[in-house]
């Protein structure tokens, strides 16, 4: 089976548009116990080093909707307070690639939409087993913490990488907000490559 012929088989979960992208991904296996702690990370207001990108990648947008309202009262203060918005969010950047740093995370080519997740993998998982991942999406840094289910995992045509199967999981639990990045990073990541069709298109032969 070709790898862009796997795709997450759920009959419950929503459908969602898929790219195939490169990002940065740790995948750790956890029991039950571990599974209610992380939820309850996640639902936490309070991000930690690995999160904190993808918290101020949301309220950057709030703001930009407050702030361009500023703009045509004060457009200095506005100007302002872009710019310390935009400080902060190369902080939150930092925090994240300290934390990759110190990770095992590895560059991956995965298929990627705001529902579920398909990855090489050294490793077999049996269906339903669940997982730790965290996502880093490049080029914006944003750590994505999720719990996943294994959907299926089948075997590789092709394991140069060493990865010879190709794991499908969806997310059980994710913050809302986190799913919206996905949405944007992925819509953004099409637009790319449509641009990128369009102009490799239109050279002269």
């Amino acid at each position: 089976m070709a790898d862009n012929d796997i795709y997450i088989r759920s009959a419950e979960r929503r459908e969602y548009f898929r790219i195939d992208d490169d990002v940065l991904l740790q995948v750790r296996q956890v029991d039950e116990a571990e599974v209610a702690d992380i939820a309850e990370h996640i639902g936490d207001r309070m991000p930690d080093r690995f999160t904190v990108a993808a918290n101020f990648a949301v309220s950057s947008r709030q703001m930009s909707r407050l702030l361009h309202g500023i703009m045509a009262d004060t457009p200095d203060t506005a100007r302002c307070l872009r710019m310390v918005d935009q400080k902060l969010n190369h902080l939150a950047r930092l925090f994240v690639n300290e934390a990759v740093e110190r990770g095992a995370f590895t560059r991956l080519h995965v298929n990627l939409s705001a529902g579920g997740l398909v990855f090489p993998s050294s490793v077999s998982f049996a269906p339903g087993t669940l997982l730790e991942t965290r996502m880093v999406l490049p080029p914006s840094s944003m750590g994505i913490l999720t719990v996943s289910r294994v959907v299926h995992c089948d075997p590789r045509d092709a394991a140069a990488d060493g990865c010879a199967w190709l794991v499908a999981v969806e997310y059980v639990h994710i913050r809302e907000a986190d799913r919206d990045l996905l949405v944007s990073h992925i819509m953004n990541r099409e637009t790319e490559l449509l641009r990128r069709q369009r102009g490799e298109g239109s050279e002269a032969p």
